[in-house]
């Protein structure tokens, strides 16, 4: 049996600070390049409609509020490719740094 090697394991372990995070507590910086809950820019907007075609999901569509067209995104549908961002030529949709998406209803998951 390897309980010597084992001992040696346990007692070197002891002294080492841990190696994950205390989450809700402590938070760690997100990448540059994370994909999180994307961020509509409504006044950068041209209402083009690009990001709703170019949409492999099908998480997006435009709607009307008052005399101007908006994406609403699905974030239910949604998986995170981000060609939205970048077929969009005015940079009104971008990369959030947002992650806690868990909800308890599904309206809370569309972005207006």
């Amino acid at each position: 049996m390897r309980l010597p090697s084992l001992l040696k394991e346990v007692w070197s372990n002891l002294f080492k600070k841990p190696v994950t995070v205390k989450y809700p507590f402590k938070r760690l910086p997100v990448s540059p390049i994370y994909r999180g809950k994307h961020e509509i820019l409504r006044d950068r907007c041209t209402g083009c409609g690009l990001c709703a075609k170019i949409c492999p999901a099908f998480a997006i569509t435009m709607e009307t509020i008052g005399d101007k067209v908006f994406p609403i995104i699905d974030l239910g549908k949604c998986i995170f490719c981000y060609q939205c961002e970048d077929v969009c030529p005015r940079g009104a949709i971008r990369r959030g740094k947002d992650f806690e998406l868990a909800s308890w209803s599904r309206g809370d998951l569309i972005l207006r």
